[in-house]
């Protein structure tokens, strides 16, 4: 059976929403179920903006052998640094890991999946700057 460590979220989405962790936590827990997945303790991200010590931490543990994926709450807690996403990205292309997001239920486990992830990403990021009321 597969061990997905849990990544969640101190502070706010990228849509600005903001999920208390223990519902951050019974999300990821029930799409590990769904798939299979033995789910192992969140790391749980510090509420500064932009610090990613504790993804950095479980990107360390993936490489490490560790667990066999992450699982993450939603997509909206992907970093917004290209360079980073690369990081979380390269966990599945060399190391030949997976990615859960769970609230939206994708499993990234190819090149395949992260292009589907990144033309999603760009998406959401291209409706941010639509207009909200047409009349």
């Amino acid at each position: 059976m597969n061990k997905f460590r849990g990544y969640i979220s101190s502070r706010k989405l990228n849509d600005g929403s903001f999920v208390d962790q223990s519902i951050q936590n019974l999300v990821i827990r029930k799409a590990c179920e769904n798939n299979n997945f033995l789910f192992m303790l969140s790391a749980t991200e510090y509420g500064m903006k932009n610090c990613f010590l504790m993804l950095n931490q479980v990107l360390f543990e993936i490489n490490k052998g560790k667990f066999d994926g992450i699982a993450f709450f939603s997509l909206d807690q992907l970093p917004k640094k290209d360079e980073i996403k690369k990081k979380i990205f390269d966990v599945v292309l060399k190391q030949r890991k997976k990615i859960l997001i769970s609230q939206e239920n994708i499993l990234i486990k190819d090149k395949l999946g992260i292009i589907k992830v990144k033309e999603l990403l760009n998406i959401k990021n291209l409706l941010s700057h639509c207009p909200k009321n047409l009349i």
